[in-house]
């Protein structure tokens, strides 16, 4: 066995700190919460994504991986539809439903299958494979995620990963880089635009930089896979999911 930590305990932790970042989200009260939480709970969909890279060149079939990732990421969505439909969650301004209405609260899977399928075409021009193809749905699958959850940073953190597969050195210095950038552009934006709020709220607030807290992660990644159960397998196709809709209902509930 090698030293560090196998993905298996790096899932996990990434799930518990995930599970107290929707709390923070959806259950507590955003005036008396700790605004600190989500600066700690930033590095979790980075590191899904890191794993899920490591996945694409250990996975024995591409394919099936892919088709389980827009699966999930379709159980997702209809799950989020029938709980907006249930509960009338309309526009607050037009009173009607709109696309942002029925598709909330969240959905990384969506954003995930997007990522490992942009990653897939980057890989297939690489290796001179299907070459006007693969850079047209390469171009399709980046916009999208641009647009879905958290792709906006994600997927030049997965371009990051990619590019530099096989030497942590360089992509944790990627990734840093990219961090100080995210800083740089939340530090200009508060001076230059933001009245009445502390340089602490607002960088708890607009906090896409501390994702630099996956580097310790990265580092200690060993390359195994550790325990390999189904439970293992589907834990975050099950826990994420299931979570974020009890959290959601309460707080339509409480509404």
């Amino acid at each position: 066995m090698r030293k560090g930590l196998d993905a298996y305990k790096i899932k996990l932790l990434a799930l518990f700190f995930m599970i107290l970042d929707h709390v923070h989200r959806y259950l507590l009260n955003p005036v008396t919460a700790p605004e600190w939480i989500p600066l700690i709970t930033r590095f979790v969909s980075p590191i899904f994504l890191y794993l899920m890279i490591d996945g694409f060149y250990h996975t024995r079939n591409r394919k099936k991986f892919l088709i389980r990732l827009f699966l999930a990421s379709l159980i997702m969505y209809l799950g989020n539809i029938a709980i907006n439909l249930y509960f009338h969650n309309v526009n607050s301004s037009t009173g009607q439903y709109s696309l942002y209405s029925l598709l909330q609260p969240a959905n990384i899977f969506f954003t995930l299958a997007l990522l490992f399928a942009f990653v897939w075409c980057l890989e297939n021009i690489k290796q001179h494979k299907n070459i006007p193809l693969s850079i047209f749905l390469a171009i399709v699958t980046a916009t999208l995620s641009l647009i879905s959850e958290g792709g906006i940073v994600l997927l030049p953190i997965a371009f990051i990963i990619w590019i530099f597969y096989g030497k942590k050195s360089l992509q944790c210095v990627g990734i840093s880089v990219f961090c100080v950038i995210l800083l740089a552009h939340a530090l200009i934006n508060f001076y230059t635009s933001y009245k009445g709020t502390t340089l602490y709220s607002y960088l708890c607030f607009n906090n896409e930089w501390a994702l630099f807290l996956m580097i310790p992660l990265v580092l200690l990644y060993n390359g195994e896979r550790g325990i390999n159960t189904a439970f293992s397998k589907y834990m975050f196709y099950t826990i994420y999911p299931i979570h974020i809709w009890i959290f959601y209902v309460i707080r339509l509930l409480s509404r």
